[in-house]
């Protein structure tokens, strides 16, 4: 016996859906036609839905005779008289009660939806073969999933596929009982379509991953092999190694690699003392490097690798080159200044240097091996080293001086001329800054006619200079004094004579109005920087101790034993105390771009002065009170021990003092 049922629904899929639910079918069980399928726009849609008997049946739409089907078992312990109810071949089957017994009942669970004439029932419910019984089972749809993960740097791509079936259920066969508890059981699986290698791909170039794609990994991932699967990966950049210089001459730090920074420059405090070479020694060899390669993620885009540093030898006096290495032409002492390798001729002293060996003058290298006595002075052409003290005595040297012992009471200077032009440089710029300052005031001043309309320009100038600029004089004074050291290597005479002749004294009065101030500027500016051109590649100092000395460098100034006693220091680059608890007490310590200190001062309160340029830090381990930082212009004056003391200017200019008191 077949029967129709007639479902409509926007679309035909909708209609079948509806239909599948219903009956508790798969689609390929129904028998269907389409009836009415007009394609207007929001007109539902029909077919009909031809079922035989046995799946009504098999839905339990209705209560049907006892004798219809074939007999099931009963309870062993039944009345009856009583009705019952039971599945077999997931249809429910209900006897009616006799006379005096009880109806049959039905206790709904949460997996099936029971339906009794047309209602919804819920709980425990007596049933007859009269009633329309409709049972609606929820099926588990079928699921697939492609999971595609990404690296974080994008180099690689995994891939996991999930899939699960759609689960379709009917009830489980039951004895007939007087209270029936249906339960349910799979009756078929469906499982999903399996991913195909053009959804997989299609998946990829949504997420933008279009390079280093593994083909016989997406058909593992296709076909279920494998889980987890690496479907993509990129070229990785491969890093440059950089050419780098060997030092092979013999020194404090055997066959050591040249210590550079970022911009190349080489630290020169990794070199250590220096022996002598013979003529045909190899001073340096350049090792090449590799360059790198470029890389490229799974996205296609190109990741660079870094330029190789390319190291190039140049050589001057006393060795040349060949086949990549650096050969002393000459028996002496080796030296790197920058990256140019010489081999100076080596004047050793392997005394004291006193009244006997007289004073020391030498245009290369100088090795002294005793002490530098009073009154007594060394003038050295390149580096100098002396393994013991020099007490009350005058250094000069145009290359690294090293001083392996004490310095009482002496003058050191290292960087020749430089010494003295880095200092003129320095007035130069803060004369500059000044004078500008100084047109302002006076442009400023004349506009508004502040001291009145008969006073001249020339006039405001050095009245400005008496009461608000009283450092020009003393400045141009001290500038006048380093020119005078540095005649015959520049053409300084005309600035000679303006400073003389228009800021100093009297003189301000005679200039006429803006333009001929800003010549003045103009020309200290250009001298500055024809001095700045002039400079050598600085050079550094290395001392023990020094007490009541000066001491001057054009690079750097490092105090590597018990420190400094009322001395004045001064370094166009750093200034470091390297050992541990090492004191810096009393006198004027000035730097460029920083200090480094260990203890500065001490608990009785000696007055400590220590200098930095403004973009310059001053750094202290323990600082004690009457200790004076300035950065710049700004000064501060420490009122308590401290200790972990930072001085710099901020962006904004301000004085910033980071510390803790001890």
């Amino acid at each position: 016996m077949y029967m129709k049922r007639i479902y409509k629904g926007i679309t035909v899929s909708k209609c079948i859906e509806d239909a599948c639910k219903d009956l508790n079918k798969d689609r390929d069980e129904l028998k269907f036609k389409i009836i009415d399928n007009d394609k207007k726009f929001f007109k539902k849609k029909c077919i009909e839905v031809e079922v035989n008997d046995d799946v009504s049946k098999e839905e339990g739409s209705i209560a049907y005779k006892p004798e219809s089907v074939k007999k099931i078992k009963s309870e062993p312990n039944l009345n009856p008289n009583d009705g019952s109810a039971g599945v077999i071949e997931g249809r429910i089957i209900v006897h009616d009660p006799k006379d005096g017994g009880t109806p049959a009942y039905i206790i709904v669970t949460n997996n099936v939806k029971i339906t009794v004439d047309g209602s919804e029932v819920t709980g425990k419910v007596p049933v007859y073969e009269k009633n329309d019984i409709k049972v609606q089972i929820k099926r588990k749809e079928a699921f697939r999933k492609l999971d595609i993960s990404m690296s974080k740097n994008n180099m690689k791509a995994y891939g996991s596929i999930i899939y699960k079936p759609q689960i379709i259920y009917r009830l489980k066969d039951s004895d007939c009982l007087n209270t029936l508890n249906p339960d349910i059981e799979i009756k078929s699986k469906i499982e999903p379509p399996k991913y195909t290698l053009t959804e997989i791909k299609q998946e990829l170039a949504k997420q933008n991953i279009n390079y280093g794609i593994i083909h016989e990994n997406l058909k593992k991932l296709a076909d279920g092999e494998s889980n987890n699967c690496l479907l993509a990966e990129g070229i990785y950049k491969v890093d440059p190694v950089d050419d780098y210089i060997e030092i092979k001459f013999k020194t404090a730090n055997f066959n050591k690699k040249l210590e550079e920074d970022k911009l190349g420059n080489i630290d020169f405090k990794s070199i250590g003392s220096v022996e002598a070479v013979k003529k045909g020694d190899i001073i340096a060899v350049k090792h090449d490097g590799k360059d790198g390669k470029d890389g490229k993620d799974i996205t296609g885009k190109l990741i660079k690798s870094k330029n190789r540093k390319v190291s190039k030898l140049i050589v001057k006096t006393g060795c040349y080159i060949k086949d990549n290495a650096v050969i002393s032409a000459i028996d002496g002492k080796p030296c790197v200044t920058g990256k140019v390798f010489c081999v100076y001729q080596l004047h050793e002293v392997r005394s004291d240097v006193d009244l006997k060996t007289g004073n020391i003058k030498f245009i290369g290298d100088i090795n002294i091996y005793g002490s530098v006595k009073e009154g007594m002075s060394v003038d050295c052409g390149n580096s100098l080293l002396i393994e013991k003290d020099v007490d009350r005595a005058n250094i000069n040297a145009k290359g690294n001086i090293d001083i392996k012992g004490n310095v009482i009471a002496s003058r050191i200077f290292s960087g020749g001329e430089d010494v003295n032009r880095i200092k003129c440089i320095n007035d130069l710029t803060g004369l500059g800054e000044l004078l500008e300052s100084l047109a302002s005031a006076a442009n400023e001043i004349n506009k508004y006619d502040l001291l009145g309309k008969n006073v001249n320009y020339g006039q405001v100038v050095k009245i400005l200079i008496e009461n608000k600029f009283r450092k020009i004089p003393r400045i141009c004074l001290s500038i006048i004094t380093n020119l005078k050291l540095n005649e015959g290597c520049l053409e300084i005479d005309d600035l000679m004579e303006i400073l003389k002749s228009k800021l100093i004294g009297i003189s301000p009065i005679s200039i006429k109005n803006f333009d001929e101030l800003n010549t003045i500027i103009e020309c200290i500016n250009e001298k500055t920087k024809l001095m700045r051109e002039s400079l050598s590649i600085p050079v550094n100092i290395s001392i023990s101790y020094c007490q009541d000395s000066n001491i001057n460098s054009s690079g750097d100034i490092v105090i590597v034993g018990r420190g400094e006693y009322i001395s004045n220091i001064d370094a166009n680059g750093t200034i470091e105390f390297m050992q541990d608890r090492s004191i810096a007490r009393g006198g004027t310590l000035k730097a460029k771009r920083e200090i480094r200190c260990r203890i500065v001062g001490s608990l009785a309160g000696v007055t400590t002065k220590l200098q930095v340029d403004k973009q310059g830090n001053i750094w202290a381990d323990e600082a004690y009170q009457n200790t004076m930082f300035i950065v710049g212009t700004k000064e501060y004056m420490l009122d308590t021990p401290s200790k972990n003391v930072h001085v710099y200017l901020d962006r904004k200019g301000d004085m910033q003092v980071e510390k803790f008191v001890l």
